[in-house]
């Protein structure tokens, strides 16, 4: 990812970054997917330009028959764990330099935000047929069989890249056929890239850029459509025109960059750009400086400067992202302050805590997560260091082969310069003052002549369209709302899922089932937000990789003793939901009636029919239906409560367990314990009567309630699998 600082009269330049793939795991994200039951995804341009590897990311999640999205709802000042993994180091870690951005956008800057839904009136049966193309018709509402509505328009699986040249209600999703196409960035926003002129002072190395507006750069050459984005957006930031992204956080590996990043967020300062009054093309595109803009043939032309306001929301968050090593796509370790690795840290897998903001109640919003890793072989971040004014590497640097005829009128990128020193120049040998700077370059380490055989040169892995390479992933449509008034003003915590079906080789790079957080630490006072969102299009997995039908994801929750336990509690035993709630999360909603009755072992068969309800076949994909059944009031007794899925639990293939642990509230909304009720018993007891002289004889000689020893039965004292609880969380 390169950045850029922008300014209403001058553009300077920005810093050089390498290739690393980044994928979201929660909330799901899509890399470019939808509804096709495959390993690899269909399409790698369907949105955006992710540059990540097509067997990534998560199918669509929802119900399979509407004809609209079906998200979860996040309230608004919760907490959401985002999580994801990157291919290459980042953090405090010597080998690299990165930045992770996280940025979200609504209906409100991305009017008609959608994923892609089917719009035909007819369902097909999707119990055992990969896609719709030969699978028969079947009822909307049949519940013998799993169906899925039909697309009618977009009918690769919704996956096709959404058109151009249509019309304002189409890409407002006011047509059938325009709800059939996924879009995030609207038309206008690529056709105002499509005819602004791109930035000339960037540093493009050795590539030839085919065109000279917005959509054509080093890392995207060939002006190559992905969805609605901008190419020159998309790689990079901050952004020196009006662009739809609200910053939620920048993760550096170096926290003295954090003033610039802050300080020229688009949420907090204004951004500037020249209305071309309708009249700009791509062989005459709109300029972006302020000076270009009102020339006189600019002012002849109708040319306007203007200023578009902040976006809002505050600076982004910018510390360091969690220590993680190079080539790896695994657990990282969170840092402190000053990026060092506290001695009781535990290896995780990254995230950043965000807090839902106001400013998104009420719409419909996606996230976007973007990675960088850059060299430190070019002076790349000048730009950003406090108190310099210094650009660092800019157009100046670009080789001949671009900028101007050169030696290089073959083609070749190797091309070697005349130029030395200091000036422009494409330099093609390595000097103790100097590095190559064109595509894929061999070098004379030890000054040696080559041409008699004294030495040879060496080969480096070094692809200047690479070095500047910007990897993305995106989520999927989530619905944002005010809390009900009961958790207004207390701390929220959602409490979800990530992972697909599959093994862990079939899931690469995506991961397996588990709860995000696993591990989730409230007080008393807090409530937690439970929403478990599954899908019905994944690559087919049978039993031994999957449970349940083939195609599906879902998952439900029960109480355990411990997480090293893998059998369930007793209901007279569980302690985290009131019965019925318990029930219902445990059946995932479904109805029991008509459910198959299966004693012990189940076959394929079994596993794959509707009316499998041990093994949630019935449940909805989103659960539960109404998105405050699952706000859960933590005022319980103290002490660690653990959980597990009994469908994707399964021992020695994969673990989906959970631990909510509750600590002391405020003093005014503390819970009783357990000893403090028996002893307020005892009290009105002995007051009233000497029968409770008997009881308190009783209960001693028998280690009842709180005379039981710390192995003699639950005692008080140590709460790790709490008391009967009288009120749900």
């Amino acid at each position: 990812m390169l950045y850029l600082r922008s300014a209403a009269l001058a553009l300077s330049l920005v810093a050089l970054p390498a290739s690393a793939d980044i994928y979201v795991h929660a909330p799901a994200g899509m890399n470019n997917r939808n509804r096709e039951r495959k390993d690899n995804r269909n399409n790698a341009n369907r949105m955006f330009d992710s540059q990540n590897n097509g067997a990534g990311g998560y199918a669509w999640r929802g119900d399979a028959t509407l004809k609209t999205s079906d998200p979860l709802t996040y309230y608004t000042g919760s907490k959401l764990r985002v999580e994801w993994t990157a291919q290459h180091a980042c953090g405090a870690n010597p080998n690299i330099h990165c930045e992770l951005v996280i940025q979200y956008a609504c209906d409100d800057t991305l009017p008609g935000v959608r994923d892609g839904y089917p719009q035909s009136e007819t369902c097909w049966n999707s119990q055992n047929a990969n896609n719709q193309g030969n699978a028969q018709n079947a009822d909307c509402a049949a519940t013998s069989t799993f169906v899925a509505r039909r697309f009618q328009f977009n009918t690769n699986e919704g996956t096709n890249t959404i058109p151009r040249g249509r019309s304002d209600a189409f890409y407002n999703g006011e047509t059938a056929e325009g709800l059939e196409y996924g879009m995030h960035e609207n038309n206008t926003f690529y056709e105002t890239c499509r005819t602004t002129s791109r930035n000339k002072r960037l540093y493009t190395s050795d590539q030839d850029l085919q065109g000279n507006t917005a959509r054509f750069t080093r890392q995207n050459p060939n002006g190559g459509r992905r969805g609605l984005e901008c190419p020159e957006e998309r790689d990079y930031y901050p952004y020196w025109r009006p662009q739809p992204w609200r910053d939620v956080a920048v993760l550096v590996s170096n926290t003295t960059f954090c003033d610039y990043y802050t300080t020229h967020s688009q949420n907090t300062e204004e951004s500037y750009y020249c209305d071309c009054n309708g009249r700009a093309s791509e062989g005459n595109p709109c300029p972006i400086t302020e000076e270009e803009c009102l020339s006189a043939q600019g002012v002849a032309r109708g040319h306007l400067w203007k200023t578009r306001a902040p976006l809002g929301g505050g600076p982004p968050d910018c510390l360091y992202h969690p220590f993680s090593r190079d080539n790896h796509l695994g657990n990282t370790f969170q840092v402190d302050e000053n990026g060092e690795i506290p001695e009781e840290a535990q290896p995780e897998t990254a995230f950043y805590e965000w807090e839902v903001p106001e400013q998104a109640a009420g719409k419909e919003c996606v996230l976007r997560v973007r990675y960088n890793m850059s060299t430190y072989d070019y002076d790349s971040h000048s730009f950003a260091e406090p108190n310099t004014v210094a650009v660092g590497y800019d157009s100046s640097y670009n080789c001949p082969y671009v900028t101007s005829a050169s030696d290089c009128a073959d083609g070749n990128p190797d091309c070697s310069s005349s130029t030395t020193g200091v000036t422009p120049a494409c330099y093609s040998a390595l000097t103790s003052s100097a590095v190559p700077l064109q595509n894929r370059p061999y070098v004379n380490l030890f000054e040696e002549n080559v041409s008699e055989g004294q030495g040879f040169e060496l080969g480096l892995a070094i692809n200047t369209h690479q070095t500047g390479r910007t990897f993305q992933d995106r989520t999927y449509t989530f619905r944002v709302e005010n809390p009900p008034s009961e958790a207004q003003g207390s701390t929220i915590y959602n409490l979800g899922l990530r992972g697909r079906r599959g093994n862990i080789v079939q899931n690469y790079p995506a991961v397996e089932y588990d709860f995000t957080p696993s591990l989730l630490e409230v007080t008393q006072d807090d409530y937690v937000h439970i929403q478990f969102h599954g899908s019905d299009f994944n690559a087919a997995k049978n039993a031994n990789n999957g449970e349940g039908w083939q195609y599906s994801d879902r998952t439900n929750m029960v109480q355990v003793s411990d997480r090293h336990m893998n059998y369930p509690m007793y209901h007279t035993q569980m302690n985290l939901f009131d019965p019925e709630t318990a029930k219902t999360f445990a059946y995932g909603g479904q109805s029991t009636e008509g459910c198959l009755d299966i004693q012990n072992f189940d076959d394929n068969n079994e596993q794959n029919n509707i009316d499998n309800c041990g093994k949630l076949n019935r449940m909805a994909n989103r659960f539960p239906a109404d998105p405050a059944a699952g706000l859960m009031s933590m005022n319980k007794p103290t002490g660690e409560y653990y959980y597990m899925s009994t469908r994707n639990n399964n021992f020695s293939n994969r673990s989906q367990k959970g631990q909510i642990k509750v600590s002391p509230g405020s003093e005014e909304k503390t819970s009783l314990s357990d000893a403090e009720i028996i002893g307020i018993t005892f009290g009105v007891l002995f007051g009233v009567s000497g029968f409770g002289l008997g009881i308190y004889a009783y209960a001693k000689s028998q280690g009842k309630w709180c005379f039981a020893g710390k192995d003699g039965g639950q005692g008080f004292s140590e709460v790790k699998s709490p008391g009967a609880s009288r009120s749900a969380i």
